[in-house]
């Protein structure tokens, strides 16, 4: 009898002390808490605690925090990068319009030629068409973003739309000295999309390239239905290849002119809309993007 009473009483005490420490661990826990989230700080939680379950929980609560440090680090970039998107954008909007309103004026004056007006009148005219691309712009990415675009899928003969396209650019790269290869198979190759659409991403590359490449441009079509269109890069230096499709995003910044950094963003939404791929890779000062499409 005796001994039963010892037994119970050792385990009841024994009960006491365990709560006793569990209740401890868990104010440290709740304390250490408080603390990440009073002060900004990559501290992570820390307990002495004999329990599994206890260290089990604070193992947890640290694999949430480190995600949220991961949430909170990209969420700061992303804000960071639509601050920066929305300062070039009022900028690029402002430039061709404060252009306009000021040969406007001269057009106004006496004092000006009529010769001279037609000159400028045809400026303005050229920053408004500046003006109409990159709201159009603007408004196409938001239309993809939401959902609001609809593509009809039918057969297309990529070497031929590829061919087309580059024929139609060809005097402008001429003219930006660039030289031009071309690997294009004779023979069809036909796939199922959405002509229009597909037409705009290569319109959309090769006039990436005018604007950022130099020197050098070639497009290449494989027989599997890859188009790989390849330039030189004006300055390699803080050129980040893996965020070349990102919203906002110009690579040269100096040489950031009437454009939305939108274009390449609004290319890879095509490309996956229509249930293809788009991948960027940089090998030395040569920057290559491959687009992938399914072939019937």
């Amino acid at each position: 009898m005796l001994f039963v009473v010892i037994f119970i009483s050792a385990a009841l005490l024994w009960s006491i002390v365990n709560n006793f420490r569990l209740k401890k661990d868990v104010r440290g826990i709740k304390a250490s808490l408080q603390k990440i989230k009073s002060i900004d700080t990559n501290m992570r939680l820390t307990t002495s605690t004999f329990d599994t379950d206890v260290a089990s929980l604070a193992n947890a609560l640290n694999e949430i925090l480190d995600q949220q440090k991961v949430i909170l680090v990209e969420n700061e970039r992303m804000n960071r990068e639509f601050r920066q998107g929305i300062t070039n954008i009022s900028h690029d909007l402002r430039t061709p319009l404060t252009s306009a309103s000021g040969y406007i004026g001269l057009i106004k004056s006496d004092k000006v030629a009529e010769t001279k007006k037609l000159e400028y009148l045809n400026i303005v005219e050229s920053r408004l068409k500046s003006l109409a691309n990159l709201m159009s712009e603007l408004f196409d990415y938001m239309q993809m973003v939401e959902g609001k675009v609809e593509f009809e899928l039918e057969a297309v003969d990529i070497c031929h739309l590829v061919r087309e396209e580059v024929v139609s650019f060809y005097d402008a790269l001429v003219q930006g000295s660039f030289k031009v290869a071309v690997d294009i198979p004779e023979q069809p190759l036909q796939l199922i999309t959405n002509r229009a659409q597909l037409q705009r991403v290569i319109q959309n590359l090769i006039g990436n390239v005018l604007k950022h490449g130099v020197e050098y441009f070639s497009v290449n079509v494989s027989t599997t239905g890859v188009m790989t269109f390849t330039n030189k890069v004006a300055a390699v230096e803080g050129f980040d290849v893996e965020r070349i499709f990102d919203r906002f995003y110009t690579a040269d910044t100096s040489r950031h002119r009437q454009k939305t950094g939108l274009g390449l963003a609004i290319t890879k939404l095509l490309v996956e809309k229509m249930g293809g791929e788009i991948r960027a890779e940089l090998d030395g000062d040569m920057l290559s993007i491959a687009v992938t499409v399914q072939v019937r």
